[in-house]
């Protein structure tokens, strides 16, 4: 009876977002720790080890076609991942057919629910199985995926040697019970690849030198405001994808986050009801009275900020290494030789005191899930397909490409990508003309390779200082990724989407002085708890105790 009553309410959630997608609105994005599963109760049974078995390759001589579900990472520029050169000759050396199915761009999530809801299932399912209404372990309750744990510690040896490359991975992947529930990707570090970036060459300008504790950044924005008149409001922000807005460049400071993390005494709080936010709000209330923060933050998209941070009006803002430090200066450089950005670590209220990264959504070495489901018909094939993606000949097709064409390699073993890549003759940019052979920035079900990523992405003095800088830093009050037990899953999401919805609005309210901190704080924590925040902070401690445990 229990379980029936889940499985309805997990329909339930799944049919709520396919009519809001029928009635062209889009669901409440899914949260950081808002991870919809909990893993299996069964635990493994290690007692009797099972040998891996080694593949021979071509897996098949039979005509064998597998059909791979995923999105495109690449906003559409690559279109099929079956074109890409390095899994075609990936497919040649399996000896199987690989047809990739790729939900519309922009509407992903959404297809993905009516996928789920029509019974007729891909072969293997590549996906971040934490932000489904249904996770990994209710959809092998519902027989939709299959129960991978036994293939994989069978047939899965190349897998098996990647976890063993840091010890933060089989706690990752594996469940609290101690079973693999699907192939992880494994990501080329911890992926923080945006942090606080100041306009150096506006710093130089006027003599100052790049801050470290919350006053300094207050002293340089207010020096920078009164002495150019082109800096109008020196701090901005924009909305992420999901049409969410956050300064985040002060919360390691006051030791909280705008999501669930860690408190004084290593529990469980839920950051935007702690006094630590409470002071993070007051800072920024005080700079937006000031003239310091653009008061316009609220509505900028990304294309807005870049253009503040380009033009001037705006000194500093989070920035990611790509789309920001790399996009801007090459727009703007041509026309300003001095133009500069410098990326620098989250500021501190005193100086020495350690500064620490934001990640949102929780703290991982891994990266998507590829999931075989029910209606694969070789799911030992389909194991041994994407095992070899693990291998180091497999990595370097998806990482690099064909030898000879995309890249060389020199007799260190040192790798390089060749002038097709890195000076195509059509005037493509490499990160562009490298999906023609290869998938080392968006990946793939493999262990991603750091050079090939570096190469590509990170060629400019200014991100690779950036880059290096914000990943030294110190995790801070960031959970890892969790998982909630799916018992209070569904109530933990329909709880997490009314309270980030309310958190959002007075975050707004708070900063610009709409509400007042001093007389209508106890009002928005007690209507957060009544929204029932107090149950899902236990959930969540309960997983990260699960977590921890592992």
């Amino acid at each position: 009876m229990k379980k029936a009553t889940r499985l309805l309410s997990l329909l339930l959630a799944i049919l709520m977002v396919m009519a809001l997608a029928a009635c062209g609105n889009s669901a409440p994005a899914a949260s950081s720790s808002e991870t919809s599963t909990a893993n299996s109760e069964t635990a493994a049974d290690d007692s009797q080890p099972v040998e891996p078995v080694e593949a021979t390759y071509p897996l098949t001589t039979e005509n064998k076609k597998l059909t791979i579900y995923m999105r495109d990472n690449s906003a559409g520029v690559i279109g099929d991942y079956g074109r890409v050169a390095g899994i075609k000759a990936a497919a040649e050396k399996l000896g199987v057919e690989l047809e990739f199915i790729h939900p519309t761009t922009g509407s992903e999530a959404d297809q993905f629910n009516l996928m789920i809801g029509s019974g007729k299932y891909p072969d293997i399912i590549v996906w971040e199985f934490s932000t489904a209404a249904m996770g990994l372990s209710e959809l092998v309750d519902q027989g939709i995926l299959i129960d991978m744990d036994p293939l994989i510690r069978q047939y899965a040896p190349n897998y098996l040697k990647v976890l063993e490359r840091n010890e933060a991975y089989p706690r990752e992947v594996r469940s609290d019970a101690g079973k693999y529930q699907a192939f992880y990707t494994f990501t080329v570090s911890i992926p923080v690849s945006s942090g606080p970036v100041f306009r150096q060459d506006i710093l130089d300008k006027y003599g100052l030198s790049l801050p470290e504790t919350v006053d300094q950044w207050e002293e340089v924005m207010k020096a920078v405001k009164e002495q150019d008149p082109t800096c109008k409001y020196p701090l901005s922000t924009s909305k992420s994808y999901t049409g969410a807005v956050w300064f985040n460049e002060l919360l390691p400071a006051y030791n909280t986050r705008t999501e669930f993390c860690l408190g004084e005494n290593g529990e469980v709080v839920y950051g935007p009801i702690t006094d630590n936010y409470k002071a993070y709000l007051a800072k920024l209330n005080e700079w937006y009275s000031a003239g310091l923060i653009d008061p316009e933050f609220m509505s900028n998209d990304g294309t807005a900020l870049n253009g503040k941070v380009a033009d001037g009006s705006c000194l500093v803002a989070t920035m990611a290494i790509n789309s920001g430090i790399r996009n801007i200066t090459n727009n703007v450089r041509p026309n300003n030789p001095d133009f500069q950005l410098t990326g620098v670590a989250w500021p501190v209220l005193n100086a020495g005191d350690p500064s620490s990264y934001v990640l949102a959504g929780g703290v991982a070495h891994t990266g998507v899930q590829a999931a075989i489901s029910s209606g694969c018909s070789d799911p030992v094939l389909a194991t041994q397909v994407l095992d070899f993606f693990y291998s180091d000949e497999g990595s370097d097709l998806i990482s690099w490409g064909i030898e000879g064409e995309s890249y060389t390699v020199a007799a260190d073993g040192t790798k390089t990508f060749t002038d097709n890549i890195m000076n195509a003759a059509d005037g493509k940019a490499p990160t562009e003309a490298v999906l023609d052979y290869a998938l080392p920035m968006y990946g793939f079900v493999n262990a991603m390779d750091n050079d090939a990523y570096v190469q590509l992405a990170v060629n400019m003095p200014e991100q690779g200082a950036a880059r290096s800088l914000w990943q030294s830093l110190d995790q801070g009050a960031n959970l890892p990724k969790l998982t909630v037990d799916k018992d209070h899953a569904n109530d933990y999401r329909m709880i997490m989407n009314e309270v980030q919805t309310y958190i959002q609005e007075m975050y707004i309210k708070f900063i610009t002085g709409q509400a007042n901190l001093d007389s209508d704080w106890d009002t928005y924590v007690n209507t957060i708890k009544g929204m029932g925040i107090e149950n899902a902070t236990q959930w969540v401690q309960d997983a990260y105790t699960a977590f921890m445990n592992r």
